[in-house]
């Protein structure tokens, strides 16, 4: 500010001296010099060195003229301040404001289902579950080879849709031989059937192949005990019953089916017996031991046998209660009840 102050002090003082300096005394011209004046050219005026010198000197200033000279200073240099308050903008202050709060949406996605708190059982809403997919499939007996075993009957298209399994000694003497899942899977039907089948396990598989995930069902018939339930989450080569009679229809061993088609159940009749429905379960096996597959769960149907609605289990009868005895021979007991398949 004591700057601004003496800078508009000696401006003024410039400004006082020069309107001083110009202010110059012209003496009345007579008329003998006007009359010559208008009858000769004018001639440039020039200045000698000591005129030069008084104009460029200031003339000696009185206590009063400096006095105005100073207010006229201090008047300018608070006029130029003013007009620099004016013409330069303050600076707005930050505002702090309080965040808005606002709700977050949940995004659509679908619903996760929870892990079930039994390690065995899955919890599934109404007519889907939820399984691993197969990372590949063994053998049903002797896992994962079929060792001690052999297959006593094959399969055929438009007869037999299955395979049966016997043990090595013959007669009853695999009666209670564990039979094991063929892969990671859920079971969707464990029940005694009665009839010609015997206790029942069907367990759904899924599995990658050809870049789109694929079912099947496997069948084990004619059990003498079931170890699982529906609803059951198991894995490759756990063990979902025991090797039976079918209630003694049958001398021991193990009906084995593969389904193309999940809508099946226990109404094959319903059905082509053919190749467009099931798969031969040895070259299927074979074909597909190892599998690739991910860490993640696969949801799949459960309520998918509707001819099955038809059926009233608890009025169907056993076919016999009489054992078929390890001294008959497997072969004639098998071409015996050849029909019943």
């Amino acid at each position: 500010m004591r700057k601004k102050f003496l800078a508009g002090v000696l401006c003024g003082f410039a400004v006082l001296t020069q309107s001083r300096a110009q202010e110059v005394e012209v003496p009345r011209e007579s008329s003998a010099d006007v009359a010559t004046s208008a009858t000769l050219p004018e001639q440039p005026k020039t200045q000698t060195r000591a005129e030069q010198t008084n104009i460029s000197q200031p003339p000696d200033l009185t206590a009063e003229q400096m006095r105005k000279a100073g207010s006229l200073a201090a008047e300018r240099v608070k006029r130029e301040s003013q007009s620099e308050q004016t013409s330069t903008p303050e600076t707005p202050k930050p505002q702090t404001t309080k965040p808005e709060i606002v709700p977050v949406r949940p995004l659509d996605r679908p619903t996760r289902e929870k892990e079930p708190i039994a390690a065995e059982q899955i919890a599934f809403h109404g007519d889907t579950a939820f399984t691993k997919l197969a990372d590949g499939f063994d053998f049903p007996v002797g896992r994962p080879d079929a060792q001690g075993y052999y297959k006593a009957r094959g399969f055929q298209s438009h007869g037999h849709p299955g395979e049966d399994w016997d043990g090595s000694g013959g007669g009853n003497t695999d009666l209670g031989d564990p039979i094991y899942s063929i892969s990671n899977g859920v079971v969707v039907f464990a029940r005694d059937c009665h009839m010609g089948w015997g206790n029942v396990v069907i367990v759904r598989h899924a599995y990658r192949e050809g870049g789109s995930i694929k079912n099947i069902d496997s069948l084990y018939g004619h059990l003498d005990r079931i170890l699982v339930h529906r609803g059951q989450r198991v894995a490759r080569g756990e063990q979902v019953g025991t090797m039976g009679t079918a209630h003694g229809l049958y001398d021991a061993h193990l009906h084995l089916e593969i389904r193309k088609n999940i809508e099946i159940g226990m109404s094959r009749a319903a059905f082509a017996c053919d190749s467009s429905n099931y798969y031969d379960p040895s070259q299927f096996i074979l074909s597909h031991r190892h599998l690739q597959t991910g860490w993640g769960k696969y949801r799949i149907a459960m309520n998918t046998f509707t001819h099955d609605a038809l059926i009233d289990w608890d009025k169907a009868r056993n076919y016999s209660h009489d054992s078929g005895g390890a001294n008959e021979s497997a072969a004639a007991l098998k071409n015996a009840i050849a029909s019943q398949h």
